[in-house]
């Protein structure tokens, strides 16, 4: 039984947060969630983050530090008020309304793809049916090969 082995997931980020895990100066480093989002999550997985519509592209990926479940204050105290998750006070109280908790999901190294892969292009290799996930979707060693190739 392997307990180290890494899995690689993807998970879909409207396109400004999305971006934000790429900038070269203060990146994004905390992905914020609600209800049981990731609980398989470990340390040292991968995550690929797609950009919703209207960009509809996986952009790169992002390697898991930590995912925690905190009170709706003390996540708002760990993202250094917001800083961290590149949100507003009111952006983040918008979201976590009527929440007693929220999920945190660092992250570090991130790394942009080579190009963008298109939802388009995710369709003809994964099947026209395919959708990106709602919340957050495990990747086959296939899926993998076809992002690192792309």
């Amino acid at each position: 039984m392997q307990t180290n082995a890494t899995n690689t997931y993807l998970i879909s980020v409207r396109p400004v947060w999305a971006s934000a895990f790429f900038l070269s100066h203060n990146p994004k480093s905390i992905e914020l969630r609600k209800g049981n989002f990731g609980a398989s999550l470990k340390p040292g997985d991968s995550i690929v983050i797609y950009a919703t519509l209207p960009v509809a592209e996986l952009l790169g990926t992002v390697r898991i530090v930590k995912r925690e479940i905190l009170t709706i204050d003390r996540m708002w105290q760990a993202s250094q008020q917001g800083q961290l998750a590149r949100v507003s006070q009111a952006q983040f109280n918008a979201y976590y309304a009527q929440q007693e908790s929220g999920i945190g999901v660092w992250v570090e190294a991130a790394e942009l793809l080579l190009g963008p892969i298109s939802l388009y292009q995710l369709r003809q290799n994964w099947g026209r049916r395919w959708q990106p996930p709602q919340q957050i979707q495990q990747l086959t060693q296939e899926q993998m090969t076809f992002i690192k190739g792309a």
